[in-house]
């Protein structure tokens, strides 16, 4: 009898009913991801000068003229200063990679 059982489990074990005999699945090799890191970037000092404010020198209308001109160009200069400030944050950083 034990003849009998020992040749029935050694027939099991040779037909491939066991896990043992399977190839295993390969594993999910790692992938790559890159990830976008945003970097703080300083603003030159040069960038973030107050803007000028420009005096008035008497009350004439010739005055009145020329401190419009004058508060004209220093918004523009402003104006312009401020969007090389907004556009810091658009370049990309260069990184060391």
């Amino acid at each position: 009898m034990r003849c009998i059982s020992l040749i029935a489990i050694a027939a099991l074990l040779s037909s491939g009913w066991t896990s043992c005999s399977r190839r295993p699945e390969a594993p999910e090799l790692p992938k790559v991801v890159y990830v976008p890191v945003e970097k703080i970037v300083d603003v030159p000092a040069e960038l973030t000068a107050d803007c000028e404010k420009v005096p008035k020198r008497n009350n004439s209308l010739a005055e009145a003229v020329r401190l419009a001109n004058a508060r004209d160009l220093a918004n523009d200069e402003c104006t312009s200063r401020m969007r090389q400030i907004r556009g810091l944050k658009q370049k990309p950083a260069a990184d060391g990679m």
